[in-house]
């Protein structure tokens, strides 16, 4: 069945405090008649307890590519004295950012970046499907549904492709729906969507502008938007080029690991690994989300460290509880990575140069010693920096909000250049003499020019739309080759540096009554650069078609 946005009963969005969470993940959903956002608040084996997220855990029996538990479940299963040499795998949603991805080693078990996804994803969706189906009772069909997921906005094109592949895989939606059915989401501008739902409280107005910052478990995205009031309600509009990268909590976990590591030193060789993860998970979830900077910390230690004595004032251990003082907290853990946050949020103010507040939201974001910093470093130069309420929420809960009115945010700023490859005049002293093209009539032309189509930091409306006129000769198909670049100049050629091929969009030929083999058929072709995903179309004969897009390794 085929979805389009017009007969969509209900909206559902599956996120969390960064959407399918580097950490954690969560889900939220809506009816369309009323706007109601409920969370999803049960997971399984959790004890019980109430909670908006669940943990991002892929658990692998051995040497298994058939995930076997997930959530928490996963992470009771690897506690098992049985599941030694299985494999827990957590914080891969990292793969999807490339400057890090280079770094990290394959995936186990002969896993794929999508197999890990879509495996978490189909057992995620799974149980939020009973859960629904507890409240809709027979009025349940998930053909009504849109879903939502959300990205950091900082992703490419290809990641953002990813994460679609990876749903159709968990059976989220087919590959014959609409492609509307299934929306991704920039995770700041759904955390904008929220906070201005809370603008009353805050009292932002028209022509006001303020930054996200959402800070999550892998990434921090920042983007800073402007209040439009019109006669169609309160719009979005989208006024610097956003920035972001992955400096979120979990190099807060990675730092704490290494302080324990150097603590426990003398000890390493006789610490069980678990009572290692039991410490850690003492820190992520009472030490990390409460400390201000200014009070020490006490960790219990595990009763298995098969330690000679529990106390060792050399490193601040009494009685078997560990004193961790604010000082080497801060120098050690947070400092480096809460700089790293500061100036991205300094770079956005400066482009941006005045702002009515800047948000923090994200799980990362609601930290009390992130919210002091940020407090300290930009309080007197911005009206307002706040924590929304539930702010660990805002990105969940805004995706509902994106899936029930896709159309809030009326301008983006591209973060890339983008063109095609072509040919122009050749300038001589100007273009290396390597790309001149001598042609049969006598003109010479210049091979590998950057034809922009886009040009990077300039506002788009969503509905922005670059047509070109085309020609194929029939049956055959049309590949038209896109490329992208970060560069702060716009790039000449499609060989400059920094500039990468984003991806190949293959135009299929249709059948065609009456046209013969061989015969020159005018297509034009029509790219969207104003929605989070890139779209591309083709208009052959009066009909528009979609297309197929391909990925290179290195793109």
């Amino acid at each position: 069945m085929v979805l389009t946005p017009s007969i969509c009963s209900h909206s559902i969005a599956l996120g969390s405090q960064s959407d399918f969470g580097t950490t954690y993940s969560g889900c939220a959903y809506a009816y369309a008649q009323n706007e109601e956002v409920v969370d999803i608040v049960r997971w399984p084996k959790q004890n019980n307890n109430v909670y908006p997220k669940t943990p991002t855990l892929n658990f692998y029996q051995n040497t298994s590519s058939q995930m076997s538990q997930w959530g928490n479940a996963a992470r009771l299963e690897m506690q098992k004295p049985t599941s030694r040499n299985s494999v827990l795998l957590k914080q891969y949603k990292l793969y999807l950012d490339e400057n890090i991805a280079k770094e990290l080693p394959p995936l186990p078990n002969g896993l794929t970046i999508v197999d890990a996804i879509a495996h978490y994803l189909q057992t995620f969706h799974g149980h939020v499907v009973q859960e629904l189906k507890k409240g809709f009772a027979r009025n349940y069909d998930q053909h009504q549904f849109r879903y939502c997921l959300t990205v950091p906005a900082m992703w490419s094109d290809r990641a953002k492709a990813t994460m679609r592949e990876a749903a159709v895989k968990a059976g989220l939606i087919s590959t014959n729906d609409h492609r509307d059915r299934l929306m991704l989401i920039s995770e700041p501008e759904a955390a904008a969507l929220y906070c201005e739902k809370k603008c009353e409280q805050f009292n932002l107005k028209h022509g006001d502008r303020f930054m996200i910052c959402d800070a999550g478990g892998g990434t921090v995205d920042l983007i800073v938007f402007q209040i439009e009031e019109g006669r169609h309600g309160r719009k979005l509009k989208e006024c610097t080029k956003g920035h972001g990268q992955s400096c979120g909590s979990v190099f807060l976990d990675k730092r704490m690991r290494k302080l324990l590591k150097k603590k426990f030193r003398d000890y390493l060789q006789t610490i069980p690994a678990a009572a290692f993860e039991a410490m850690m998970d003492q820190f992520v979830d009472l030490i990390k989300p409460q400390f201000d900077g200014v009070d020490d910390q006490f960790l219990q230690l595990p009763a298995a460290m098969n330690l000679d004595s529990i106390t060792n004032e050399a490193i601040g251990l009494e009685d078997g509880v560990l004193c961790l003082t604010a000082q080497d907290l801060k120098t050690e853990v947070f400092e480096p990575v809460i700089c790293d946050v500061l100036a991205l949020v300094d770079e956005q103010l400066q482009k941006a140069r005045s702002l009515q507040a800047i948000f923090l939201v994200g799980g990362f974001g609601t930290s009390n010693y992130l919210f002091e910093r940020a407090q300290q470093e930009f309080g007197r130069r911005v009206g307002l920096v706040a924590v929304p309420p539930r702010g660990e929420l805002a990105v969940v809960r805004g995706a509902v909000l994106a899936g029930l009115n896709p159309r809030i945010v009326t301008t983006r700023i591209p973060r890339y250049w983008y063109g095609i490859d072509t040919t122009t005049t050749f300038e001589e002293g100007v273009d290396p003499p390597e790309y001149k093209i001598v042609r049969a009539d006598g003109s010479v032309r210049c091979d590998n020019r950057f034809s922009v189509y886009v040009k990077r930091g300039v506002a788009l409306d969503i509905d922005n739309c670059v047509s070109k006129e085309f020609f194929a000769y029939y049956p055959h198909h049309t590949t038209c080759t896109l490329y992208a670049a970060d560069t702060e100049e716009q790039p000449r050629f499609t060989l400059s540096p920094g500039v990468r091929k984003v991806a190949n969009f293959t135009i299929p030929m249709p059948a065609l009554t009456g046209v013969r083999e061989g015969e020159k058929v005018e297509l034009t072709i029509k790219m969207y650069f104003g929605e989070v995903e890139l779209r591309v179309e083709a208009v052959i004969k009066g009909k528009t078609y979609g297309t197929t897009c391909t990925f290179d390794a290195d793109t």
